[in-house]
């Protein structure tokens, strides 16, 4: 295993994530950050703004995420059935440091790097939740700033939420970017790239609100005005997209994104994420989609389905991507 969960903000949406708290936003203009969007968690005191998202339960999980600190408070927290396992936090705003904790407040240890407002670091957290032999390890611009072990759970020893953010009365912690969840191995300086759809692809059976399929498509943000849809089982939409751009030393996981809603009673009900490699179709599993609110669908693929290997620039280039509607 390696890549669960993974998002750049790049949509210029949140709807990946399951719960949005307080004014937790996309912002466009803020320097610095990697891509044209990052998350806007930075507020006043006795507020709150966080993204939470469920995940596959996990005995040990690796974070990675780009940080540029607007005050001081909790900055990443793991979960277990909506119990905070443990959580990395920053001690001041002039010039802080990385504070590790288990359950609730529980002190475990204190960093060294100093933490200034305003400039961004790449943080990097390894933890394993256990009563005896657990790790919190913390790394701020891929240097160890915290490592330690021993116990580190308040009682679950597995790990099935993350959140970003502050959801107390603390000072909301910042703003964020290109946010990577692993569960296998450190990540490193890792960037998350968004292309988007450029022409039609191998199959059109999906039904344009005006235009061209793919046309309706390539909005991001996303434009809920402008979609394609179908009211029949197996009816595949696919995409070629834009290049990747920029020098790439290796692909770590593509992962295909769709907005969705349904409405009405459809004939189908779900939906399958897409990639078309080497003159094949391969899909992912079947995702409910939402009534009433739209929400985005992804699917990750760590490798490519055609040659079971790494993706290369030039195969992720050549490939196309879309949703297949299933019962």
């Amino acid at each position: 295993m390696a890549r669960v969960f993974i998002d750049g903000f790049e949509s210029g949406g949140l709807d990946l994530w399951d719960t949005i708290g307080g004014e937790a936003a996309v912002n466009s203009s803020l320097s610095g950050r990697d891509g044209n969007y990052c998350l806007n968690c930075y507020g006043s005191a006795s507020a709150y703004k966080y993204l939470m998202k469920a995940i596959p339960s996990k005995s040990e999980l690796y974070v990675a995420f780009l940080f540029n600190p607007g005050n001081s408070g909790r900055i990443f927290s793991f979960y277990n059935s909506g119990t905070k396992l443990g959580y990395i936090s920053l001690s001041s705003i002039s010039v802080g440091n990385i504070q590790a904790y288990k359950g609730p407040s529980t002190l475990l240890a204190t960093g060294t790097a100093m933490i200034t407002g305003s400039t961004w670091y790449l943080i990097e957290i390894h933890y394993i939740p256990a009563t005896s032999g657990g790790v919190f390890q913390v790394k701020v611009n891929g240097i160890s700033d915290i490592s330690y072990s021993g116990n580190t759970t308040p009682g679950a020893t597995t790990i099935d939420g993350i959140m970003v953010g502050c959801d107390d009365s603390y000072w909301p912690p910042g703003y964020y970017d290109n946010v990577i969840v692993d569960d296998a191995a450190w990540i490193g300086n890792t960037k998350i790239q968004a292309i988007k759809p450029t022409s039609a692809g191998n199959s059109t059976q999906w039904g344009p609100s005006s235009g061209s399929n793919w046309d309706c498509v390539n909005e991001m943000p996303a434009n809920d005005n402008d979609y394609v849809s179908t009211n029949s089982n197996d009816f595949l939409d696919l995409y070629t997209f834009s290049d990747l751009t920029g020098s790439i030393e290796e692909i770590k996981c593509v992962q295909v994104q769709a907005r969705t809603v349904k409405n009405g009673a459809p004939t189908p009900q779900n939906l399958q994420l897409a990639v078309r490699s080497g003159g094949t179709n391969y899909f992912s599993s079947s995702n409910v989609v939402p009534y009433v609110n739209p929400k985005s669908l992804f699917n990750i693929w760590q490798l490519n389905p055609n040659t079971s290997a790494a993706w290369t620039v030039s195969e992720v280039n050549a490939a196309e991507f879309g949703m297949n509607a299933v019962a």
